[in-house]
């Protein structure tokens, strides 16, 4: 039985959560207040900015570390207030994100998407078997405020964390329970959040218990987002694209067209949320730690906007391709077991060992406009994994002289069903699966290897390999209501990857940096066996043929510190994929259309396109002058079907923000930013997309964009923080490139947070 929105609504309804979270929290307080309380937001930070936590799944120093790395700490959370975890890494301005739904957020590095980018946390890959190569939502499943820290790893992330890495890895790490020296304390915080574009009702309470060699933390975040108000000030060039001027209800047990009175009100894009995160820490003596999490996630349904808007013409009238399409309640559930030894022990001066299990649920729902039939889709994946990770100090004269290595298995098991549903007469038959019938099974063994060696303070090198090998099956059963010539798919892909790197700090003032990795994704389930209608008249099908992709990336920066408070870095890089994959015409049993749910569709499939590369620049500058601090970025990204001699999908225009900071007064703090992206010309809009031209796309490409925000924070005492915000001041209509929605108009935002 799926969860709708409205039962999800009626389980929990935001105000009674929130008083019982400011109950707790304010009765704690009083009974906490001759205790030395702990504030949460100081005890979980890093003591040094210089600290990157997870680049080698070890701490390290940045200055010793050779690729682009974009850090969000637990304060730059808090202070950014973002709505989801997609607004939060789209407001470093170094990540470009994309959205088909308000219910998401894909992001795009450096010219990769979706698969080719690694989700990890708390040292476990998210990336499941049926990532899309499409755009993903998956990272909104992640709650922000429950988060310590996020790295950004632009470029192949082959040797730590799998090869599979092409445009990089989103390491996220969650919140530690805090131990003490002695006795036992309580701590906790939480926040009331609205938003006016966004419609959003959030509230979030987070809660410690700490003693010297136990420590919990328990944090839950409930969200309820309504249909997102887009902005009112429209581009000359497009006086009336975003507009949403009509929307389809059942009426009298008739599909019917029915007049928006708001067409800035993108009707049927709202949503609810439920995130819960509980962990566990026990200091077993000074050099053993054992720790467990637990994190769930689901939602209400959430629509899937940029398919209820587009239409299709029927002799000679035009009207809604669907009457619904949306996604069911997305559930994630994750249990992980973390064993870390910080003395020699083996043949290892440190060791993490991590055993984890996942299961995850999403399921498709779509109708037709004037058809009482619902095509329902549910897929369940089940995933075991362990992870040894272990380090070796080579030498002990001080400098970075180490040698990690470490093993990787992971066993996933892919179920997938489908129904037909006669929404008049409840009649229910067999529909076409997303994927095959029969099951599939993914299984993957992993081995890495990295040796870092500092020739002083001055001067590092890294290199490491990975072998990995990849066993995925798929089974198609007579009884597929989907026909295909074969009934069974099989891969067994492997291969050797690898990375060099050095940093070198040639004065005070000047640093270098170079890298050279590659990476390798073997095809998942969804690239090789998926059925799907990806466009109108266009159905994707499966192709047991496609190999895996490998990409070859160089890059080199510098950073430059010219002066006390200021810094400057750039980084350039280039790409060399071989058999790229995308979506291209195809033949199924030698036919280049088919039939499919009453509609003549064109066969298309997941292909290797041959080589391609991809090339940019990345800049960004920091300045802090007393009480006032500057941060600019600038992202430059190309790309090229050399093969065929046509852009890339998923590289996106040119893009990036100037935000500055001002703390006039203790507990005061001012911010203003600048976000802006360059044009999507329709000249660099990949093959793969050019359906959508006329539909989500305008005829001429989308234009250049500009929005401005200010947001402010005063720590009304120790206790109470009231921020207030003002996003997308000037209401501007715009959509960021590859998104089928349009982005929030003008957005008040008001937060108050309790630290206690």
């Amino acid at each position: 039985m799926l969860i709708t929105r409205s039962d999800l609504s009626r389980l929990i309804r935001l105000p009674i959560p929130l008083r019982l979270a400011l109950t707790v929290a304010l009765t704690s307080y009083t009974l906490l207040a001759n205790t030395d309380s702990t504030r949460i937001d100081s005890v979980r930070t890093f003591s040094s900015s210089g600290i990157v936590v997870s680049a080698s799944r070890w701490a390290e120093r940045a200055s010793t570390v050779s690729r682009q790395i974009t850090v969000v700490r637990s304060e730059d959370v808090r202070d950014g207030n973002p709505g989801t975890a997609a607004d939060m890494l789209e407001g470093t301005g170094a990540v470009y994100m994309q959205r088909s739904q308000a219910g998401g957020g894909s992001p795009r590095l450096r010219g990769f998407a979706a698969n080719s980018v690694l989700l990890v946390i708390d040292g476990v890959r998210m990336n499941n078997a049926i990532y899309r190569s499409g755009n993903l939502q998956n990272l909104i499943q992640v709650d922000a405020n429950s988060l310590a820290s996020t790295e950004v790893l632009f470029g192949p992330g082959s040797v730590q964390y799998g090869s599979d890495a092409l445009g990089g890895v989103i390491a996220m790490q969650t919140k530690d329970p805090v131990l003490i020296d002695s006795g036992m304390k309580y701590f906790g915080g939480g926040f009331i959040r609205s938003a006016s574009a966004t419609q959003e009702r959030s509230g979030s309470i987070e809660f410690d218990v700490s003693l010297p060699s136990f420590g919990s933390y328990t944090a839950l975040t409930y969200s309820s987002f309504g249909d997102l108000r887009s902005g009112r000030m429209m581009p000359s060039e497009l006086p009336e694209f975003g507009l949403r001027p009509w929307t389809v209800q059942r009426i009298g047990g008739r599909d019917t067209v029915v007049v928006n009175p708001d067409p800035h009100r993108q009707i049927s894009s709202g949503y609810d949320q439920i995130n819960a995160l509980q962990k566990l820490r026990w200091k077993l003596d000074d050099a053993m730690e054992l720790r467990y999490t637990g994190l769930f996630t689901t939602s209400s349904n959430i629509p899937r906007y940029d398919r209820l808007v587009e239409t299709r013409t029927v002799g000679s009238s035009t009207r809604p391709r669907s009457a619904e399409w949306y996604y069911g309640p997305q559930t994630w559930l994750i249990n992980s077991l973390a064993f870390d030894v910080r003395r020699p022990v083996f043949i290892a001066d440190e060791l993490k060992v991590t055993i984890a299990h996942q299961w995850f649920e999403e399921s498709r729902h779509s109708r037709n406009f004037g058809n009482p039939v619902r095509r329902d889709q549910l897929e369940r994946v089940s995933i075991i994994s362990a992870n040894i990770d272990a380090k070796i100090e080579l030498d002990d004269s001080g400098n970075d002289r180490d040698l990690y290595y470490g093993v990787e298995a992971t066993f996933q098991d892919v179920r997938s069903r489908a129904n037909n549903v006669n929404i008049d007469t409840d009649m229910t038959t067999l529909g076409v699966t997303r994927y095959p019938d029969g099951g599939s099974t993914v299984d993957q063994v992993a081995a890495y290897a990295q040796l870092r060696w500092e020739f002083h303070p001055r001067l590092s090198v890294a290199a490491g390999v990975r072998a990995t090998a990849i066993q995925l099956r798929s089974q198609i059963t007579p009884e597929s209501v989907f026909r295909v010539p074969f009934s069974t798919i099989q891969t067994d892909p492997s291969a050797l990857t690898g990375s060099i790197g050095g940093s070198w700090a040639a004065t005070d003032i000047l640093k270098f940096q170079g890298n050279l990795a590659s990476g390798f994704r073997a095809p998942n389930v969804d690239d090789i066996a998926k059925v799907f209608e990806s466009e109108p008249g266009r159905v994707v099908v499966p192709n047991p043929g496609v190999r895996p992709v490998t990409v070859l990336t160089a890059e080199g920066g510098l950073h430059i510190a010219p002066l006390e408070g200021v810094t400057f870095q750039a980084t350039a890089y280039r790409s060399w994929l071989s058999d790229a994959l995308e979506k291209r015409p195809f033949s199924l049993d030698g036919q280049d259309s088919i039939d499919f749910n009453g509609q003549t569709s064109q066969v298309i499939a997941v292909q290797n396109v041959g080589t391609a590369r991809i090339w940019g620049v990345s800049m960004a500058l920091d300045v802090e002058y007393r009480t006032v601090r500057l941060h600019a970025t600038a992202t430059g990204v190309w790309g090229r079907d050399e093969t065929n001699n046509v852009p890339l999908e998923h590289v996106t225009p040119a893009f990036g923000l100037v935000r500055v900071h001002w703390s006039p007064a203790l507990g005061l703090d001012l911010t203003a930013d600048v976000r802006w992206s360059a044009a999507w010309l329709v000249s660099e809009i990949s093959p793969a997309d050019q359906p959508l031209i006329g539909m989500t796309i305008p005829q001429g490409g989308l234009p250049a964009w500009t929005v401005a925000g200010v947001r402010a924070s005063y720590d009304l005492s120790t206790t109470f923080m009231l921020q207030a915000a003002v996003e997308n001041i000037f209401d501007l209509q715009y959509r960021p490139a590859g998104s089928g929605i349009s982005a929030p108009g003008r957005n008040v935002v008001t937060t108050m947070r309790v630290r206690l």
